[in-house]
């Protein structure tokens, strides 16, 4: 049975589906972990005034009655081609227009990961979400950098994951590799989304394996302002390491979560991989495995980004994945 693929689409709360549907060239979706922002685009026939999406778009996938929410989205152009007789429509899920992109210079003390972050959000109108445990920091400066810029840079120095989506921030913890690459100390996150893609399903799917160096350890040295002294600290085993310096920490345990982190990304991005298959559920950000396929049997990725491509007659993924 071929299933029909199908969508919703909100502008500013009204149902503009069947308008837009009778008129389809394409509807993408693109998913993409980190500071990018997701984004949605799609082609319609006819030249269509921006008064009719507004500021404001809100989008379902899937199939039939069968569908998935995938964020509200703010509108940045409306592209007539008069010529073609079309108009294309782009939408981000960050408002670029908006005050979170503005440079700010200002210091942050005696706080922790999520106080600034719900500050960011509470002064840029925004909901937040936080699913993992919290990160003293003792110090940091917002050095003529936007909010959103200044808070992703943030979590990815301590190791977690930040996205916005649906008017909200999002920040969870990012685990390293599902395999004996994985630090003793890092708990893997079980808040991430976890999905599963058999070969059989894929319509293409290919995985590269660099030859880099492999490091087990990462020597974490700082300068301590009361003993005078110089500090070091070990994440790991093995003699293959990486000397990571950074600014005196608060205590111990912070050096340690940024060692560790460096650690997790240095394990990470050996093997990257793609694929295609039927358009369905994928989120970026959470973890994947590929059943069908032999040795990948216990090996959990991290999606990277998703592409959904929709038109009147299908309904295709690309997926770039890392291990």
């Amino acid at each position: 049975m071929v299933r029909k693929p199908n969508f919703k689409l909100l502008a500013k709360g009204n149902d503009i589906t069947a308008k837009i549907k009778a008129n389809l060239i394409s509807l993408n979706y693109e998913d993409k972990e980190g500071s990018e922002s997701d984004e949605i685009a799609f082609v319609v026939n006819g030249i269509y005034a921006k008064p009719m999406f507004g500021d404001n778009l809100e989008l379902w996938l899937g199939y039939e009655d069968n569908l998935y929410h995938c964020g509200k989205f703010s509108v940045q152009t409306a592209t007539r081609d008069y010529k073609a007789n079309t108009t294309e429509v782009r939408a981000t899920a960050v408002n670029f227009a908006s005050p979170q992109k503005l440079a700010k210079r200002r210091s942050w003390e005696n706080t922790s990961l999520f106080s600034i972050a719900s500050k960011i959000a509470n002064e840029n109108k925004l909901s937040i979400k936080t699913s993992t445990n919290n990160q003293p920091i003792v110090s940091t400066l917002q050095n003529n950098i936007s909010d959103l810029d200044f808070l992703y840079g943030l979590c990815f120095e301590y190791g977690y994951i930040m996205k916005v989506a649906n008017s909200t921030i999002v920040i969870t913890s990012k685990d390293s590799r599902g395999d004996a690459t994985q630090t003793s100390n890092t708990v893997k996150n079980e808040n991430l989304p976890s999905f599963e893609v058999a070969l059989s399903e894929c319509e293409s799917l290919s995985i590269t394996e660099a030859n880099r160096n492999s490091y087990t350890a990462v020597i974490v040295q700082w300068h301590d302002s009361k003993d005078g002294k110089d500090k070091q600290a070990k994440i790991g085993s093995g003699e293959q390491t990486y000397k990571l310096n950074i600014p005196e920490p608060k205590s111990d345990s912070e050096a340690f979560k940024k060692g560790e982190a460096k650690l997790n990304e240095l394990q990470r991005g050996g093997i990257n991989g793609s694929l295609t298959a039927t358009g369905r559920e994928l989120r970026a950000g959470g973890k994947l495995k590929i059943t069908g396929v032999a040795g990948l049997e216990n090996v959990e990725f991290s999606i990277k980004s998703v592409s959904h491509n929709l038109n009147t007659t299908s309904y295709m993924i690309d997926v770039e994945f890392e291990g």
